[in-house]
């Protein structure tokens, strides 16, 4: 199996599990130096940032778990070159604080070396779930 086929799995099997709430597959893959960067400001969401370390992604999935409950992580497109694999996911959560629902599309990069995630680089429109969490009001035209 090549190395991009190889990445790409790791990331549909990690997603899957995660979407379940089972992070084992997740930490089973990371690197213990891992850098994963949620691109989101902490004001609004307390998971974002950048998080160094098993003890950072514990943290990380904490807070984030906290707040959000995935009902659906579903991939539309990964594509994989060299140690560098892509994805953008169809994401729903059940928003714990409002109970509301959010949808969005979550893009995120990693950087995978022999097996495991040494990076992570995630981003979603953040506006917008804010908005469907009531937490930020549209302007009227």
């Amino acid at each position: 199996m090549s190395q991009e086929l190889s990445n790409q799995n790791l990331m549909l099997g990690v997603i899957a599990a995660f979407k379940d709430s089972d992070l084992q597959p997740l930490f089973d893959a990371l690197h213990p130096d891992v850098v994963w960067k949620a691109t989101a400001p902490r004001e609004f969401f307390r998971f974002g940032g950048t998080h160094r370390g098993h003890a950072g992604m514990r943290e990380y999935t904490a807070l984030l778990f906290s707040r959000y409950h995935f009902i659906r992580f579903a991939p539309r497109t990964i594509t994989a070159k060299g140690d560098q694999v892509w994805g953008l996911f169809e994401a729903e959560a059940q928003h714990r604080p409002s109970g509301r629902t959010v949808k969005t599309d979550i893009s995120m990069r990693w950087t995978v070396k022999d097996g495991k995630i040494t990076e992570h680089q995630g981003f979603f429109d953040t506006a917008g779930v804010l908005i469907q969490q009531g937490e930020l009001m549209v302007a009227a035209a």
